[in-house]
C-alpha cells in the first residue's frame, strides 16, 4: 500500500473524528444522519450513473485498487533492465531476447521485446507501442472522471439535503422541538456530508489517480525510447543515455554513483 495514501488516511480520517469527538464531548453519533448520509451519497452515486457508462461505475473497486496501492517499477529498474537486454542482443543478436520474454512481467516492455524479436521495423514499433499508451491514457481517464464527478455533485446533494432539512425544520417551528432539530440537524449535516465527500475523498482520489496514471505514461515513454534503441541496435551505453534523459539531474547523479549496472 502507498505510504503517502496511509498517512492522508490517518490523518485526514483521524483529524475529523478527533475534532468530532471534542465537539460532541465523545458523542460521535450526533453527526450521523441517515437521511442525510443516503440522501448525498446516494444521490452522488445516481449522478455518476446518469454522467457516465455502466462499465465505468462498475469498475470503481479497481479504480480504487490503483488508488490504494503503488504498482510498477521504478525508472532506474527500468533503465536496468533494458541495459541489459541491450547487452544480450549486442553479444547474441535480437533473437536472443526471445529467451527473455517470459520473464518479463510487465505486459508493455514485454509486446515491445516481441515486437524486436519479430524484426519489426522501427515505425511500426513506435506505432504500436505509442497506441497502447494512447489506449492506457483514455482508460485511466474514466477512473479519474469518476470521483471527480463524485467530488462535483456530492456538495450540490448537500445543498439540497440542507434545503429539506430546513423545509422540515420550518414546518414544525409551531410544534415538536425534537421534530425541527432532526430537521436542522440533517439541514448541517447534508452540507457536511457534501464538503467530506468533495474534499477529504473524491478529490483526492481523484488528483492520485491522475498523478498515477502520468507517471505510467512516463515509465512507459521511458520503455518505448529503450526498445526503440534495441531494434536500432545501438549499444547500451547509448541505449542507457538515452533513457537516463527521462530522469532529473538528481536522479542520474544517483544512478551514476550508486556503482551498480544501471550506472555502468
Amino acid at each position: 500500500m502507498d505510504i503517502a495514501t496511509v498517512i492522508g488516511i490517518l490523518f485526514g480520517g483521524g483529524a475529523i473524528f478527533w475534532a468530532m469527538y471534542e465537539s460532541s464531548h465523545g458523542h460521535v453519533t450526533t453527526f450521523f444522519s441517515t437521511e442525510g448520509f443516503v440522501l448525498v451519497l446516494g444521490g452522488s452515486l445516481a449522478a455518476v450513473c446518469l454522467s457516465m457508462p455502466i462499465k465505468a461505475v462498475i469498475e470503481v473497486f479497481g479504480y480504487l485498487k490503483t488508488w490504494l496501492f503503488a504498482k510498477g517499477h521504478a525508472p532506474h529498474e527500468i533503465i536496468q533492465q533494458i541495459v541489459h537486454y541491450a547487452e544480450i542482443a549486442r553479444r547474441e543478436g535480437v533473437l536472443a531476447l526471445e529467451n527473455e520474454l517470459g520473464k518479463q512481467p510487465d505486459p508493455f516492455l514485454r509486446k515491445g521485446l516481441q515486437l524486436c524479436v519479430d524484426s519489426m521495423d522501427t515505425a511500426m514499433i513506435e506505432t504500436t507501442m505509442r497506441i497502447e499508451i494512447d489506449a492506457l491514457a483514455e482508460r485511466h481517464k474514466s477512473g479519474k472522471k469518476f470521483f471527480e464527478l463524485m467530488g462535483k455533485y456530492g456538495p450540490g446533494f448537500g445543498l439540497i439535503a440542507t434545503l429539506i432539512g430546513q423545509v422540515a425544520m420550518f414546518r414544525n417551528l409551531g410544534g415538536d422541538s425534537a421534530a425541527i432539530g432532526q430537521g436542522l440537524a440533517m439541514a448541517l449535516l447534508g452540507t457536511l456530508y457534501g464538503c467530506i465527500i468533495c474534499n477529504v475523498v473524491c478529490g483526492p482520489i481523484s488528483d492520485k489517480l491522475a498523478i498515477r496514471s502520468a507517471h505510467e505514461q512516463f515509465l512507459r515513454e521511458m520503455m518505448l525510447v529503450g526498445i526503440l534503441g534495441l531494434q536500432a541496435g545501438d549499444n547500451p551505453r547509448m541505449v542507457q543515455i538515452k533513457m537516463q534523459s527521462f530522469l532529473s539531474n538528481r536522479e542520474q547523479r544517483s544512478l551514476a554513483g550508486s556503482g551498480g549496472k544501471e550506472g555502468s
